[in-house]
């Protein structure tokens, strides 16, 4: 469970992922965003409820609408890279269409929440995760289907600025 901020714009985040996030990302996002409705009256039932990625996404209305525009970008890319409509995509839409009747208990984009081991961390979302991405994750990491690697994840770039770990 994650939301990978590879880049403060929802779209550009979800373009830079690697194929398997792609495919896998979609489904997590909407148990996330179902997570803001009364349990049991969203497509999906909660699930990882405590999850600070879960937290953060009901915390505002937008930084729900900013994980809503992400997944929503995670499934066009799924359908650019594979030819296929993902199936996460219904519920997704299910919930920007019903948002309207969630209660947020914040106003404005609330700082990211940042899932991994502290090591990756830099004080900085988009470098963070960035930092997980080119160290964690990149026994899986391919962009085999239409995608080029990003830039800077071919150049080993996270701007955390700390190079022991480069």
């Amino acid at each position: 469970m994650n939301i990978f901020v590879l880049s403060e714009n929802p779209v550009e985040a979800a373009v830079m992922q690697c194929d398997q996030h792609v495919v896998k990302m979609p489904l997590e996002s909407a148990q996330m965003l179902c997570t803001a409705f009364e349990n049991g009256s969203a497509p999906y039932r909660w699930t990882h409820y405590k999850h600070p990625c879960g937290i953060w996404a009901r915390s505002s209305r937008e930084n729900f609408l900013w994980l809503v525009a992400h997944a929503l970008a995670l499934t066009e890319e799924y359908q650019y890279r594979y030819r296929k409509v993902h199936k996460s995509r219904e519920v997704i839409l299910w919930c920007r269409e019903h948002s309207n009747e969630v209660i947020f208990p914040k106003q404005g984009l609330t700082p990211f929440a940042l899932a991994m081991p502290e090591a990756y961390k830099c004080g900085d979302a988009v470098a963070s995760y960035r930092n997980f991405y080119l160290h964690d994750k990149s026994r899986f990491a391919r962009w085999n289907h239409g995608r080029p690697m990003p830039e800077w994840y071919r150049m080993g770039i996270t701007a955390c600025g700390n190079p022991n770990m480069l």
